[in-house]
């Protein structure tokens, strides 16, 4: 569906629950098309990849993610809260899932230090443990698996030795045990939303059930992919994760959400959905790095 249809369907339905006058401004398109209803302090979001794939999973993730959120600003972590200006729910707008949350004008925030990064993951996985909700065990992950079958046919040679380090990293995460905790899936820094306040984190919809240190290896994997094994922050991180079995632990999540990455989005930059450059950066450096990893 084009652009100009999805806001065209948005203006009906939030004129009928009330935001009239609206000058529609699109902050952000891709998997999800994100529009602030300005002059009102309303950012739509609407799941326009999810809801024509998968739509009772849309909705049903969508649902969880605002749950998450009441749950984690509860516990005083600092979160993205959803409009009290329309029902705090999906809303079905022409076929595409649909949450509403609150505006937050552009700010400009110095970079989260090193210490100040660790404690924002840290508050996340501490207020999300407890997450009474079902979460998708392995949910995250399946999504790489998807992307991982649709490379296979890629005569890279990159490509395919990734695939195989995948294949083996896929076969540890379902067979040795590990404890899978809750996660927010997701948590890099583009996550996190600058306020006038704080930091706030955002986009929960990939909330799943992963290997410990996910969400850290998460925040930090592309710093350190792009940024060298010096990275200020991973290595921080690096020097405060513990012992040498907490580090082998962070050292097998921070391999296979790079995994995710690289994979990930050099299949939805194929699919013309994505930043073919950021891929190919990515994709250039991916499997040194892990084999860095994997050494240390």
């Amino acid at each position: 569906m084009e652009i100009d249809a999805l806001i065209s369907n948005l203006l009906f339905a939030v004129e009928k629950m009330g935001l009239t006058g609206i000058t529609p401004n699109v902050l952000s398109q891709g998997g999800n098309l994100i529009v602030h209803l300005a002059p009102h302090p309303v950012v739509a979001r609407m799941a326009v990849v999810r809801s024509q794939e998968y739509p009772y999973e849309a909705y049903r993730m969508l649902d969880r993610e605002i749950q998450a959120v009441s749950h984690l600003h509860a516990k005083g972590v600092p979160v993205l809260l959803p409009t009290n200006l329309i029902e705090p729910k999906p809303h079905d707008i022409g076929g595409i899932w649909t949450t509403f949350w609150t505006y937050v004008p552009p700010v400009n925030l110095p970079s989260p230090s090193s210490p100040e990064a660790l404690g924002l993951v840290s508050a996340l996985s501490v207020g999300i443990a407890d997450f009474p909700q079902e979460l998708p065990q392995l949910g995250v992950w399946e999504q790489t698996c998807l992307s991982a079958a649709r490379l296979r046919q890629q005569s890279d040679r990159r490509v395919q030795a990734l695939l195989q380090t995948f294949e083996r990293i896929d076969e540890q995460m379902r067979t040795e045990t590990r404890q899978l905790v809750p996660c927010h899936g997701d948590a890099h820094r583009r996550n996190l939303l600058p306020s006038p306040a704080c930091w706030l984190w955002t986009d929960f919809e990939d909330m799943s059930r992963m290997p410990a240190y996910w969400d850290l290896a998460s925040y930090v994997g592309n710093l350190v992919l792009l940024g060298g094994m010096e990275e200020p922050t991973f290595n921080f991180v690096w020097n405060n994760v513990g012992n040498e079995a907490k580090r082998h632990a962070f050292s097998f999540a921070l391999i296979a959400r790079t995994l995710m990455s690289t994979l990930g989005n050099l299949d939805f930059a194929l699919a013309g959905r994505g930043d073919m450059e950021f891929a190919e950066r990515q994709l250039e450096l991916a499997g040194g790095f892990i084999r860095q990893m994997g050494n240390v």
